[in-house]
Parts: C-alpha cells; structure tokens; sequence
C-alpha cells in the first residue's frame, strides 16, 4: 500500500466540546496508533457554544491545519448584543416559539439562505487550502465529517479537481434532519438540500454513519458506530441515602421528557421517602423552558442541580453519582436512527439507563435482550414510573457481562477495523 496519509476535514476538533468532537478525535487517534497520519483541516475561529480545553493534549502528536472562517451569526450577535451571545443557534431553534418578530426573520433565515448551513462560507477557503495539504503532503485519501454538511461539499469540490479517494462521514441526517421543520424550511430549500446531499453520495467513493437504520435511509452507507475509549472498569457503589437521577449532555424542547418530570412530581407527593431521597443532576446545555417546567413543580423545587458544561473528563465520576441515568431522544423519526455517543459514555458508568425514544430504534435492538437498562416511549408513563420504583426500592445495577460485552463490542479500537477496512478497500 502507499502513503497512509489521511487528510480528515471536521469543523469540530478541540478545545471544541460536547460529543461533536468525539467521533473523529478517537478515530484519528486510533488511526496515528496503527500507523497512519491522519492530517486534520479545521476551522481556525469557529463559533463553538462549548469548549473543552483538557481535550487539547490528547491530539497534540496529530497534525493541525486551521484556516479562518466567517460565520453569519457573529454579524447577528453584534445586532443583537452581548446579552443573546450564544443563543442564536441554540435557543431560537429548540426553544418553544415565544419569539421577537425579529428572531422569526432570523430563523428563517436561517432555515432558507444558508443551506446547508451556516458554515457554507467557509466551503472557498476550505478547498484551497485542502487541495495546497493534498499537493504537498501527498495524501491519497480523505474524510469529510457532518454536520455541518457543508464541510461535505469541500470534499465534492477536492474530488472532482483532483480525483482524490473520499469518505463522506454522516454522523446526523442532512436532509432527513428533524430540526429542518422548526427552521421553517421551504419546499425548494428541501429540494436544495436533497440535491446536494444526493450529490454527496454519488461521488464520494465511500459513505459512513453512525447506524444501521441511517444508513438504509441514506441508501449507500457503511455503518461506523460511535463508541467509546474503554474505561478502567470502576464499578463504585451508590449511596443508599439519596436516589440520584442525572442527564449527561444537551436538553432542548425536542427530547424533553415531560412526561418523567410529571411522573418524578408525583412519586415524592405520593412517598415522604422518595421525595427525600430524591436527587436530579443535569449537566450540559439545557433550553431555559425545561427549567421554567422543573421549577413549576413542587414536588421537585430544592432536588434539581444544573451543573453547566462539564469537560469529558468529568463526566463519568458524574455519571456515578447517579442511580439512574436519563437518555432522551428527539420526538421525531430521527430517533429511530440514533445510537449515540452518550449511550456509551453511560454504559462506562454502569449505571441503570433510562433511555426514551422509539422501542423499535438501532438503540432499542442494541438493549434487546441486555440488563444494563430499558428504553420507553415518551407517553409510556406507567412503564416509566415501575423502572423508577423498582430501582428506588433497590439499588440496582446494570449486568456487568452485559456491560463489558457492549463495551468491547463498541470500543474504538474495535471499530477502527471497520474503519481502516473502509479506507484500504478505497485505496
């Protein structure tokens, strides 16, 4: 084989946080271990909502390349004020549609004039630079990694000028994606988006993601999960004294999971015990009107903690606090197709996970038949509240074997066969 040089085109890289980052961090990791060079093009200045700067250090053997971008929503902090810093993205999307006239226009926006994304600005710059690493590194090969699905359009404009092998990676839909109908996106910027997404996927040489049921609806995929760094195998016990229920990452209006915050309220009106021992940690970003319903209840006013961001590398001391950990999916198809990075930093945990989604999802099959928790539709109250009293009224923890079966079944270093497979079959 010739050069192992791999040239991986991601907007999220560190100091960026959150899982964005995690899914090619790791495997560019796992890649310099078997002996290739990865070489990242990333943006120099890009608008993170979430920084992490521990996660620096992991990848400083791992060459950089960053180049400016322009995004147009720092234009729309500098009209709006400091004061709506950050929010723009993340609030006037997830939050319940109590806008100014004026943050409808910026949705909008948004949702019709930057398609793909807000980030196709930086589709110019990118490709020059991209094709100068190509010409002077002599990388064969490389990846581009969405969303934002604009970073898959400087792979289509490298491989059509230089005939380059190209992975396109999806690690979330792109025209399938439950967000586009709260963006209000019009009919032809849906025809847009499926013309270039269709683009993608005819001339990349090799398609991934995340999961089994992504890739049918993608049509030509290759499944790469994500997954995890293995963790030492802890297994610290709970405090008997307090019954702890935590949510680990981002809780917007989407997967909010009314229905368990009604059914956690009424449990402590219906048990002196339970709303004693009662405990809720949230971590992560969480949509201002989830906090305003927490508040509403009585039962739960004084027991919920918001911790912010916490870097990765608290997260699982966190996670073992908790007896039970929270993962909520969004309320939409897209459910169905999403096993995310979360599911595994929870299972590292071993800890109960109450998961709420689709049953019949890649997360439901990967549950199916394992004792390391259970997954429940949204408006399965009933079911919901059994789970929450069985493990109130025993500490319960998930099947160890069951753990360290899944564990290893989606360690990154087990799936970085698959990917190194995926790239020498292209080669």
């Amino acid at each position: 084989m010739s050069s192992k040089k791999v040239l991986i085109i991601t907007y999220y890289w560190p100091p960026s946080g959150g899982v964005g980052v995690q899914r090619w961090m790791n495997y560019a990791l796992q890649l310099k271990k078997r002996g290739w060079e990865p070489i990242i093009l990333t943006p120099e200045n890009p608008q993170f909502e979430i920084r992490d700067e521990n996660q620096t250090a992991k990848v400083s053997k791992i060459s950089v390349y960053k180049i400016p971008i322009w995004e147009p929503f720092r234009l729309f902090h500098k009209l709006t004020g400091s004061r709506e810093k950050g929010k723009i993205q993340q609030g006037l999307v997830l939050e319940n549609p109590r806008k100014s006239f004026f943050n409808k226009i910026l949705v909008w926006i948004r949702g019709n004039l930057f398609i793909p994304d807000p980030r196709v600005f930086w589709v110019r710059s990118a490709t020059k630079k991209a094709n100068e690493i190509i010409r002077e590194s002599g990388v064969d090969l490389m990846i581009t990694t969405g969303p934002p699905h604009s970073i898959h359009l400087i792979g289509r404009n490298i491989k059509r000028k230089t005939g380059i092998k190209w992975l396109a990676d999806f690690r979330d839909p792109w025209s399938k994606w439950d967000i586009l109908k709260k963006l209000k996106t019009s009919a032809l910027a849906m025809y847009l988006h499926q013309r270039l997404e269709q683009s993608v996927l005819n001339e990349a040489n090799a398609v991934s993601t995340v999961s089994n049921r992504l890739a049918e609806s993608l049509g030509k995929a290759e499944v790469l999960n994500n997954g995890i760094t293995m963790p030492s195998t802890d297994t610290s016990q709970l405090n008997e004294e307090a019954f702890v229920v935590g949510h680990f990452g981002m809780l917007n209006e989407l997967r909010n999971p009314a229905h368990l915050w009604t059914t956690l309220d009424q449990l402590c009106g219906e048990n002196p015990d339970f709303a004693k021992k009662l405990k809720i940690r949230i971590a992560g970003i969480v949509a201002e009107s989830i906090k305003y319903e927490l508040n509403k209840l009585e039962g739960l006013r004084g027991k919920v903690t918001f911790l912010g961001y916490l870097p990765q590398d608290q997260i699982l001391n966190e996670c073992k606090k908790c007896n039970v950990l929270l993962l909520p999916l969004n309320r939409s198809d897209n459910s169905k197709w999403l096993l995310p990075v979360k599911f595994f930093e929870y299972l590292a945990a071993h800890r109960m996970i109450l998961c709420i989604g689709e049953k019949f999802s890649d997360l439901g099959d990967v549950l199916n038949g394992l004792d390391v928790g259970e997954i429940f539709s949204h408006s399965d109250v009933q079911q919901m509240r059994a789970f929450l009293i069985t493990n109130f009224k025993n500490i319960t923890y998930p099947n160890a074997s069951d753990v360290d079966t899944l564990l290893k079944r989606f360690s990154h270093e087990k799936l970085a066969d698959k990917l190194e497979e995926l790239l020498i079959a292209m080669k």
